[in-house]
Parts: structure tokens; sequence; C-alpha cells
């Protein structure tokens, strides 16, 4: 029999609640089921170290290990695509049952790797339903309530552990990994993911228990099937239209230029939102052909205007809105912005503008997005800008920073970029991997600026100890083997005792004073009463310099030799009544000084010199050639011994160089400092609509 308007009415308002409570459930199951996944994805290499055990030292391990580094971020943007997918209402009725029973005739012929993964994803599954059994009946039984049905099963819930091992399943399968590397992947997932699933089905019962109201809907709201999902329009806030006076005034500043308002007549209809989103699909589509547009300058609005005249087959003349035209100005301006940067490779910046087409898609309607600083949509642009910038190549790090960008380019023009709530979701995400860059980043800094210090205080050191040496034994003919002994032994115990002079004082002053009466005991005494008050302080004296020998571990036998020597020298002296002192070599300055003399550049004054001496830690600086440019942030700068210290984007040592060095560098051409906007790239496109 027909079914009747009303009985077809009732169908849909029951399709359309559902869609609309399992969306609200996907929203808010994703709020705890995705940062489990990422971090769970972020450690999956130390997970596979920890369950591999003596297996790291074969070889295979370690091409396994690099498949996973390299598509863990892959694994998580297709799991959660997967379980998203399994919310859409249309796809419940198409579901696999995941419980069909196997043929065992085929079964037979599976391999043993298939029937262990099998085993492992079942055994997920079953402690996840015994563990969790009643959490997942109250949050079952919440859902059939909210759509009015007698009973909502495992089978039909996305979040149940079934479907989500499933789809776990369905993503692990292509990975090139060897049974043992998927069985681990899965494992992973089932300590960091899975086994919170009771904490998560509780907070979804108690939420959807408070928050999901059922929507009624009217059959006339119900909207064609082939017209794009669109967020509803914005009404225009006062700041957008100052924001419009200003865009009109830069337009009479710069006429005639391609960014004129485009002549319509006042009758002429207006574009809908949904054809121009439409006309930007497809220019989306044929993004590789509009390089060559793109690096002329063409503005979006003429590119987007004559696919709509191309696609307009009622005869009708129809025109863009003011405000549509604004936008696509506005988002053409910002884009030139990004084209026009120092900072960015080209490389990036090649993925960056493929952004523009869906970014103006968004936009349209929705005025915060120029407006507001936290728009999700303006705040995504921003962050994958800031990411971009000053990465270099061939640095490993900055090339996975590069990928990560590529990867969220690539999700949001596959889903055509006019879902806000897609863009919501992946600034989120990214904001999260941008926060734990910055962490790790600020650590990296942390420790290269550290080992810096130590480098110089122990440089100073060095100094301090040589020259200590050297005034102990100035204006005095020692013997060259005590000479020897001081400059290439005895400075080894000084410096040691120096850098730890904070911590331990005393030794620091006794190791000098053990030097000076070493220097005394081994001249001849001037009279009796000198001898009287070498022969007091030698046993003191022995047991310092034997004390401090062992703390640098000096070897023993050179010990024994050199305090052999000493006392026969001793006995000589004291026993002479020969007041002639013994010849000796004469005493050179200690190579340090020595270096510290010789090496003394000379100092140029000029623009360049004066423009390193000014440089502010944290300035970025260009290094090499135009074709070959590396970027360093300079993290720190000494006063005492002019290097300098520049980092990478992530935060490793990149360079350390002379304060007279750079600026010779700068003479050369072959460096540069980069004058650095702090502002967003949103923001430093805007501004230039101020400076009229």
């Amino acid at each position: 029999m027909a079914m009747n308007i009303r009985q077809y009415t009732d169908i849909s308002k029951s399709t359309s609640n559902d869609a609309e409570i399992l969306a609200k459930f996907r929203s808010i199951f994703y709020q705890y089921i995705e940062p489990l996944v990422d971090d769970c994805c972020m450690r999956i290499d130390f997970e596979f170290g920890l369950q591999s055990g003596k297996d790291r030292e074969k070889t295979d391990y370690r091409k396994q290990l690099e498949h996973v580094q390299a598509v863990r971020r892959k694994i998580k943007q297709n799991y959660l695509l997967k379980v998203s997918d399994a919310f859409h209402f249309t796809s419940q009725k198409t579901v696999k049952n995941p419980d069909q029973k196997i043929n065992m005739a085929s079964a037979s012929l599976a391999s043993d790797a298939m029937v262990e993964e099998s085993h492992v994803v079942a055994s997920i599954i079953r402690d996840c339903e015994h563990s969790f059994q009643g959490q997942l009946h109250q949050m079952n039984r919440q859902l059939s309530i909210k759509m009015g049905k007698q009973v909502f099963s495992d089978r039909n819930n996305p979040a149940s552990p079934a479907n989500l091992a499933h789809a776990l399943a369905e993503v692990i399968n292509p990975l090139k990994l060897t049974t043992k590397f998927r069985v681990a992947v899965y494992k992973s997932f089932e300590d960091h993911v899975f086994s919170q699933l009771g904490f998560i089905y509780g907070e979804l019962t108690r939420r959807l228990d408070s928050e999901c109201e059922i929507v009624s809907y009217d059959v006339s709201e119900i909207r064609e099937a082939s017209e794009p999902s669109i967020a509803s329009s914005e009404s225009i806030s006062r700041d957008f239209q100052i924001l419009q006076k200003k865009l009109d005034r830069w337009r009479s500043m710069y006429t005639p230029s391609a960014y004129d308002l485009i002549p319509k007549s006042e009758s002429a209809a207006t574009y809908e939102h949904f054809e121009i989103i439409h006309a930007l699909e497809i220019l989306g589509q044929l993004y590789a052909f509009e390089d060559a547009d793109r690096e002329i300058g063409s503005p979006l609005k003429w590119r987007v205007i004559k696919k709509l005249e191309e696609l307009n087959f009622s005869g009708d003349i129809k025109a863009l809105a003011k405000c549509d035209e604004d936008i696509l100005d506005l988002a053409a301006l910002i884009f030139g912005e990004i084209n026009s940067d120092d900072t960015l490779t080209s490389t990036v910046k090649s993925a960056l503008l493929q952004l523009e087409i869906p970014w103006a898609a968004v936009a349209l309607g929705q005025y915060s997005v120029f407006t507001g600083i936290e728009n999700p949509v303006r705040r995504l642009l921003n962050d994958l800008f800031a990411a971009g910038q000053f990465l270099n190549p061939a640095d490993h790090s900055d090339r996975l920073i590069y990928e990560r960008i590529v990867d969220v380019i690539k999700l949001i023009t596959r889903e055509n970029g006019s879902g806000h709530v897609h863009w919501a979701n992946e600034a989120s995400d990214f904001g999260r991997y941008l926060e734990k860059q910055k962490q790790r980043v600020q650590i990296l800094e942390d420790r290269s600026r550290q080992l810096m210090q130590n480098k110089e205080s122990l440089e100073l050191s060095k100094k301090v100890v040589a020259k200590t040496i050297d005034d102990s034994i100035q204006g005095k003919e020692l013997p060259a083997v005590i000479a020897d002994f001081l400059h290439d032994v005895w400075q080894h115990v000084l410096l040691v005792d120096h850098v730890r002079r904070n911590e331990e004082p005393e030794l620091w002053i006794k190791s000098v004073r053990a030097m000076e009466e070493l220097v005394v005991s081994v001249l001849p005494p001037r009279d009796d009463d000198e001898k009287k008050r070498i022969l007091k302080f030698l046993p003191g004296m022995i047991k310092e310099l034997r004390y401090g020998l062992d703390r640098i571990s000096y070897d023993k036998n050179a010990q024994s030799r050199f305090f052999k020597d000493l006392a026969v020298r001793h006995i000589i002296l004291m026993d002479s009544k020969d007041k002639k002192r013994e010849l000796g070599s004469v005493v050179k300055a200690s190579p340090v000084v020595e270096q510290g003399a010789s090496i003394k550049p000379e100092v140029i004054v000029d623009e360049w010199s004066e423009q390193v001496k000014d440089i502010l830690e944290n300035s970025w600086a260009a290094f090499g050639s135009e074709l070959e440019r590396q970027w360093g942030k300079l993290i720190w700068k000494s006063a005492e011994t002019e290097n300098m210290l520049f980092v990478g984007k992530n935060g490793a040592k990149m360079l350390e160089v002379k304060v007279h060095e750079l600026a010779e560098k700068f003479r050369q051409g072959q460096a540069a400092i980069v004058t650095l906007d702090e502002r967003s790239i949103v923001e430093q496109a805007l501004s230039k609509l101020d400076r009229l």
C-alpha cells in the first residue's frame, strides 16, 4: 500500500530527530575520545619499544618503527573519520553486521596472521563489553529514550566497543606491518583508548540527560539533498561595517585596481551563498590549474564571477552582494599577504595558498571570521601560518611540522572547506598540537641555552685558572718539570675546583694555596727561617697535592714518579749549603693566555657591527643565500665572551658564532636580520586598511 503524506512526514521527522541526536552525541563523544586517540598515536613508537623487547635489536624492528612513525598521524585521522562516519544516521542502516557468523569453510583458508589479529580484536571487544556492561547499558537506554525507541542496541551504537574496535581494524589493515607490530598497535589502543570507555560512557549518559534536547522539524525545513550544508549567516556586526568602510577607502586610494567594486545595476538579483560556494568548490577542484592565474595576482572574486556566469543557465543577470564581494576581496588581501611573506619557504607558501578558496567559502556570511580574534576559522589560518614560518627544510623536525600542516590542509580541502564545524575541529586539534610543540621547543631552547652557559662558564674558568697559575710563577725561575706539572696537570685540578667554587669554595682556596706552596718549595730558601717555614707546610702541601690529583683521577704511576722526584728535589734544596738556584727553563705563559692574546681580531666599527651589537634575544636572522636560506633565532648572547647562540624552529642549536664573525657575515651578505611582525597574519593583512 502506498504511504500517505502524514506517514511520510512522521518518518521524516523521526529521521531528522535521530540524526540530530546522533550529531550531538558524536560532538560530546569526540570531546573525550579525540584527546585519547591523539595521545595514543603520539606515544605509539614508545609502546612499540616496550612490547618488542629483544626484537628491538632486529633490522625489521627499525623499518617497522619508522613506518609507524610516518603514518601515526594518518592512523589518528583515518580512525576518527571512520568513527565519525558511523554516527551519520544514513549509514546506520547500511553498516555491516560485525557480529555476523563466519563461514568456517572459507575461514579455514585464512592465514594464521589473520586469525591472530581477529583474536586480538575479539578479545578487546569481549573485555570492554564485560568491564563496561553497566555503563554501556545506561548509555543505550538514554539514547533510546531520546529517540523515542523501545530499545537501542549495541550494534546500532557507533560508540560501542564492537563498532570502535572494528573501525580500528579497518584502519590498521592497510598498514604495511607484520602481525606482531599490528598486534602492538591494537594493544596500544587497548591500553590508552579502550580502557577509558567506561568513564566516557558514564560522562556521555550524564551529559545526554542534561544537554540533548529533541528538536522538532517541519517537513518544510528539510532541504534538498543536493544543496550544500551551509551554516546560517551571521547578522552584520558594527565591527564588520567599520571594516567595510576601511576597505572602501582603501579601494579609492588604490583605484584603478582589480579590487574595485564590480559595477552592477540596482535591480540586479544577487547570487545566493550556496551558488557562490558551489562555484568555489569547482574552482578548488581545479586548483592545480589555477597557479598561473594566482601568480599574476588575479583576485578571487573575478574567478568566482567567471565561474558563476558559466554555471548560470537561467539567463538572469546576477551580481555579487556587496557583503559577499567585500568578503572575497578581504580573503584575497589576506592570502596576498601570505604570498608576499619572506619568512615562508616556497613549499609552505604553496601549501597555505591552497586554503584561499575553502577559507573564502567558509567565511561567506560568517563576519566574525574577520572581526573575532578567537573565531576558529581565523585562528586555524593564523596557527598554520605561524607554524610554517622559519622552517628549515633540511631539519627533520621542521619537515614533520610541514607534513602536519599539509595534512590539515588536505583534510580541509577534501571536505571542500565550507563546513564551519570541520574548521572548528581542526582548529582545536591543531591548537593542541602547537601547544605541545611549543612546550617541546621551550625545553630544547632551555637545554641549548644551559649548554652554552656551561660552556662559557668553563671557558671563563680556564682563563681564571691560567691567570692564577701565571700570577703564582711570575718572576720566578722554576724547574721545567714543575712548570710543566702546573700547566699540564694541576690546571685540571684548579679548573674542577673553580667550576665548583660556589658549591665547595674551600677546595679552590686550598688548591691555589697548595700550588703557591709548591712553587716556594722548589726554589732555594733565602735563609734558615724560610727553610723552617717550608719544612713546616710540606706535609700538608703533599697531602693536598695528592688529594687534588685523586679528584681528577690522575695516573697512580705518574703520581708516584712525580712525588719521588719532588722529594729528592726537596732534600737537595734543604741540605744544600750552596744558595745558588737551580736553573730551569723560561716560564712561559699558560696556553690559554697565549691563545687569548694571539686571537684578538681587529674590531671594525661600522653599521654592521652596530647592528649585531644591538640585536636582541629572540630576534630572527636569515643565513646563507636566498636559494639556500636557513633561519635561526638568537636565544643567548654573552657580554663576556661575545658568543651568540642561534637555534632553529625546533629549539635545537643551529649556529654558535662570535659577534665579530656575525658582523662579517652581514658585510658579506651571508646573513641578515629578519624583521618579524608579532601580529597574526590576518591582523597584518587587515592592518593595511588602516595605513591610508
